[in-house]
């Protein structure tokens, strides 16, 4: 009788869809053991954006079943719905500074090899300031995530990219206050669980820094064909003493990644009356640094305003100019030559 009315209170819980977690085919199980209401939930992911709503829905329904309210629930939350992503390799872009132009980079990089013919997906891994669907104008409410019946998310795809990133579950500007661990679990659950289909090229922007989050993660997608790390900086001083310490984090023993090469961005400004390159950053900052750590330097990118103006309005700028088209490609180009395909 008791399992009935539990039942009964877990149909009046509904998260999406229209309909509740039993219907959903959510509810596994349900346990009566010491005392203790268990329920054994498998759920599509991610989870824990929907976690703490959950739980506290089912509580309140139980409550209202006035089904002995003395008694514990427990949930456990079940995600079997691995996947092995059929990709070839695996790039990812990082920095070690922060605003120094990595996801105007790993966008632009992105397009550039699907104007090349390769199947790409890009994976946004900064969760605390994602900016890939700035970048490609894809705003959240308008931004409508399907799943297969199995609970694998479907990327979007924009300008032949396909894409994932926290930014499609969160408000514009809102805060992700995450601890490491759950921005870990999250990260691999975009690696596991999304319909990626077969990619050629799997490009991941890295958040800013080093840390737990970027161990977890290069450990993870380790576990596939993670070619190697694109490094872009500025040749400001404090951005290479920042990256400095990333490289050095690439090329800890217990972690080694190979780092494919360095981009030199914002790298100079053409002066509108005499043409000449004003470096605002600093000359051969990043070109003299890859010498130092052995890096190989695989191209520059110039400060320019139609960059910027193409960057706000969510475009790649290798969609509309062709000199900086022409810049991306020969950039993407060196990239490919210093993997093995």
């Amino acid at each position: 009788m008791l399992y009935t009315e539990i039942e009964k209170a877990l149909k009046n819980v509904i998260i999406i869809d229209n309909k509740n977690i039993v219907e959903s085919g959510w509810v596994k199980k349900i346990d009566l053991l010491n005392n203790e209401i268990r329920i054994y939930l498998s759920l599509s992911n991610p989870a824990m954006h929907i976690k703490n709503k959950l739980i506290k829905e089912i509580n309140r329904s139980i409550k209202n079943q006035n089904i002995l309210e003395t008694i514990r629930i427990k949930i456990e939350i079940k995600s079997d719905k691995k996947i092995k992503p059929e990709i070839k390799n695996i790039i990812a872009v990082a920095s070690g500074k922060g605003g120094v132009g990595k996801s105007t980079i790993a966008t632009n990089i992105a397009v550039s090899l699907v104007q090349m013919g390769f199947y790409v997906g890009l994976l946004d891994a900064d969760i605390y300031g994602p900016s890939i669907p700035l970048m490609f104008n894809l705003k959240e409410e308008s931004v409508k995530i399907q799943q297969h019946r199995n609970g694998i998310l479907n990327p979007i795809t924009s300008y032949g990219v396909k894409i994932i990133s926290i930014g499609f579950f969160s408000k514009y500007g809102q805060a992700i206050v995450w601890r490491g661990p759950m921005v870990t679990k999250v990260l691999r659950q975009f690696m596991y669980e999304t319909n990626w289909g077969k990619l050629d090229f799997l490009i991941v922007d890295l958040p800013p820094g080093t840390g737990d989050i970027h161990l977890s993660l290069l450990q993870e997608i380790s576990l596939f064909k993670l070619k190697g790390i694109v490094i872009v900086s500025t040749s400001q001083k404090i951005a290479l003493s920042d990256v400095n310490r990333s490289v050095g984090m690439f090329r800890i023993r217990s972690i080694y990644v190979p780092i494919l090469g360095i981009i030199e961005n914002m790298s100079y400004v053409l002066s509108k009356k005499t043409k000449e390159k004003c470096y605002f950053f600093g000359k051969n900052g990043v070109r003299d640094f890859s010498k130092e750590m052995n890096l190989f330097f695989i191209g520059e990118i110039p400060m320019l305003q139609t960059i910027r103006e193409y960057s706000d309005f969510g475009i790649p700028i290798v969609l509309k100019n062709k000199d900086i088209k022409n810049l991306f490609i020969n950039i993407t180009k060196n990239i490919i030559k210093r993997i093995k395909l």
